[in-house]
């Protein structure tokens, strides 16, 4: 079982917070900010590109 934390940043808000990314939607949906409801891509969120790469790993399809 892979475990990790993603780092997120809202561009409207400015908030920022950590997240599972088992409970984030794939980088390809759109995902609500919790806090001013802005509505963007998930990677929109992602505060760096290493979050990102995560975020990707734990969608991934497995071959």
């Amino acid at each position: 079982m892979r475990e990790g934390w993603i780092r997120l940043e809202c561009a409207d808000c400015g908030e920022q917070w950590t997240a599972d990314p088992t409970a984030l939607p794939a980088p390809g949906n759109r995902f609500r900010c919790d806090h001013c409801e802005s509505e963007r891509p998930i990677a929109a969120f992602a505060k760096t590109r290493r979050g990102l790469d995560i975020l990707e790993s734990f969608h991934r399809q497995p071959a």
